[in-house]
């Protein structure tokens, strides 16, 4: 017999509307924190008008930027980090030693955040790249986006090796993963390499489709953005359906990757060197190398004055050194609020490590590039690969380095092009604006699904959603 019963017929509206976006920057490094501070200033920007917190146990000062132009800043113990002797090497039993004690740390921490994202009635919580957060946002019944090139389960899995401590290293690194498989959307960023909460992939570093007859823009996608599905599952149980039905009607987790991602300089360039003291007849007879180690202090300096480690007609600007350290001559010191990006396009080539900041703003200004390799940092096989793809950059082996024999490599790095030469294959500039257009679309899409999946499943129960329920689900009301 023919069911004349009516189904329900669902109708939501995915248009954007104003979020709260609670951004959660790791304190590792500052490129976390200026690729993290575009994405913000692009979402301000949008119609919307949307309100943006940003959470790190770094420094307000970092994102100073955005919070002129509306961002809330707030100070939090999210993060594990890894620990860095040098700019260059890893201290692998302190790092593991502080991911273990943050994991014991962690439940108080979890309700500590679900309780702060509840209160701030968030949206969506985007992570660069704290994975906890991903767990909170679970906690809380909204949606979580990670927006990288890396997470930090992958960085710690390549400090396992072969000794007694790697059991206890995959042990944690299974948590880790865990919370990061409560987000449903990756925004991954160029020069990425695999990412173990979305991606099941033999290849450390995404590879070219096999046939293709380009080496890839980056990622080894052949145009961006280009969205594809997640391979692995959420972890996340929300508390609102059934699980039967959770299994039936899952939000499709999905991978955006796209353009570049980094701050633009401002400033032209002999205003930029003049502003930091440099004669007019110096800078315009010599070759400039910015030294710059993302943030991290630089203290041998002071053993140049004998004998300098720069090219015969070369001057140095240094980021990062000590007020009270005496620069040998030739050496320029930025102030500690200098604009980096600005820096770079006044240089003529750039000393450093591979650092998604650094990288960035090397290709965006077309200035080559000479690193300072960090094995034990997993990151820099896909940076590399980056700079390879779109770049210019030249090794500098770390005992060389610090032995002060730079010249070589930086002569090497001034004759490249610092970009790539093939334009059907060069990179976009414009990854902030898509980035922060794809997580608002996201939200929206994931609110209506959510509130659909919630209407449907009262329907079929026959019963009405309960107050307590109504009173979780704060964000059905906008949509």
């Amino acid at each position: 017999m023919k069911d004349d019963k009516v189904k329900p017929q669902v109708v939501v509206n995915t248009a954007p509307r104003p979020y709260v976006f609670c951004f959660y920057v790791s304190g590792h490094g500052w490129g976390h924190a200026t690729r993290a501070n575009q994405i913000i200033s692009d979402i301000l920007r949008l119609p919307a008008q949307h309100t943006v917190y940003v959470i790190s146990n770094a420094s307000s000062f970092i994102f100073q930027g955005v919070i002129d132009i509306g961002a809330h800043y707030r100070q939090a113990d999210i993060d594990a980090g890894v620990v860095q002797p040098l700019a260059y090497t890893v201290d692998r039993h302190q790092t593991i030693d502080n991911l273990r004690q943050f994991l014991r740390r962690r439940p108080d921490t979890l309700r500590t955040e679900i309780e702060w994202l509840q209160s701030v009635r968030a949206d969506c919580v985007i992570c660069d790249a704290p994975f906890l957060p991903c767990a909170a946002a679970a906690g809380a019944k909204i949606p979580a986006v990670i927006a990288s090139n890396f997470t930090f389960d992958e960085v710690y899995h390549g400090l396992c090796e072969g000794d007694a401590l790697d059991k206890e290293i995959h042990e944690l690194v299974q948590v880790v993963i865990d919370d990061y498989r409560n987000a449903d959307l990756l925004v991954r960023l160029p020069g990425a390499i695999r990412i173990p909460s979305f991606e099941a992939a033999d290849d450390l570093v995404p590879q070219t489709p096999i046939g293709a007859t380009s080496r890839g823009i980056v990622n080894g996608k052949l145009q961006l953005p280009f969205v594809s599905a997640a391979n692995v599952a959420s972890s996340r149980v929300d508390g609102i359906v059934s699980e039967p039905l959770q299994q039936l009607q899952r939000f499709d987790r999905r991978i955006v990757d796209v353009p570049l991602v980094f701050r633009k300089h401002h400033t032209p360039r002999d205003k930029v060197l003049a502003a930091l003291g440099i004669p007019k007849e110096i800078y315009e007879s010599h070759g400039v190398l910015l030294l710059s180690f993302g943030g991290q202090v630089l203290g041998q300096l002071a053993s140049y004055h004998a004998s300098t480690p720069l090219p015969p007609g070369w001057i140095c600007i240094v980021c990062g050194t000590p007020d009270g350290v005496d620069l040998p001559n030739l050496f320029y010191r930025a102030p500690k609020d200098a604009y980096v990006p600005d820096l770079t396009n006044a240089a003529d080539v750039v000393l450093g490590k591979l650092g998604y900041g650094t990288c960035s703003e090397c290709i965006s200004t077309s200035t080559p590039f000479v690193y300072v390799p960090r094995p034990q940092f997993i990151e820099e096989y896909g940076l590399r690969k980056l700079m390879v793809d779109q770049g210019s950059a030249v090794e500098l082996d770390r005992h060389d380095f610090e032995a002060g024999r730079w010249a070589d490599a930086i002569l090497r790095a001034s004759k490249m092009p610092g970009t790539c030469r093939e334009p059907a294959r060069l990179v976009g500039h414009d990854g902030g604006p898509v980035a922060a257009r794809t997580i608002e679309q996201f939200v929206a899409e994931w609110h209506a699904f959510h509130h659909t999946t919630l209407i449907t499943h009262t329907t079929l129960a026959e019963k009405p959603i309960s107050a307590d329920t109504a009173a979780n689900l704060s964000y059905t009301t906008a949509i």
